[in-house]
């Protein structure tokens, strides 16, 4: 068991926290692309029932100018986001 006071260690559990915290990013932003682009898609259908960009923005509805920019990005296979180190 190694010493909590090690600073091989520090480093090392500090380095699997910064690993997990971009995994989980990268896990984030795919959800957003499928999130923003779904969004877009049922405004458009919105629109192209009769609503005007300007009466769904007054009732509250995000511009779709205003969400972010996401280019369509393929999720890798989701052993390759949690796979074990050896």
């Amino acid at each position: 068991m190694s010493n909590p006071f090690d600073p091989v260690t520090k480093l090392l559990n500090h380095d699997e926290n910064r690993e997990d915290a971009v995994r989980n990013l990268g896990q984030a932003m795919i959800q957003l692309e499928a999130v923003v682009s779904s969004y877009k898609n049922a405004y458009k259908a919105a629109i192209a029932t009769g609503w005007t960009t300007r009466d769904l923005n007054v009732a509250g509805f995000f511009d779709v100018a205003k969400l972010p920019k996401v280019k369509k990005i393929d999720a890798p296979p989701s052993s390759a986001l949690f796979k074990d180190e050896q």
